[in-house]
């Protein structure tokens, strides 16, 4: 998925936040699976860095930042559906600023 209009990025003190927006979501339906990259692992922009399966399209996820991944959202394992609700659980991964 290479719209960047499809992710949101969350800047903190010390990480960024990497999630889908309601855009990406209603472009994708309702995601059924996601595939994340593992922590510690290094990430480029525009790079793939996961997948996305979904009611519309198998796409894959990709990083709209560069850097090296601190935190994933375990909950989607279990619970892929996360993705089409708000922007608090709508999110994939954090990478370190």
């Amino acid at each position: 998925m290479t719209d960047e209009n499809y992710y949101w990025i969350k800047k903190g003190q010390h990480t960024t936040r990497i999630g889908l927006t309601k855009e990406g979501q209603d472009a994708l339906g309702n995601v059924k699976y996601v595939e994340l990259p593992d922590v510690d692992s290094d990430i480029k922009k525009g790079e793939s860095s996961g997948e996305i399966e979904a009611q519309k399209a198998v796409v894959e996820l990709e990083s709209p930042v560069t850097g090296k991944i601190v935190k994933v959202n375990d909950k989607l394992n279990d619970n892929p559906e996360l993705l089409n609700g708000t922007e608090k659980d709508a999110w994939f991964f954090e990478v370190n600023n």
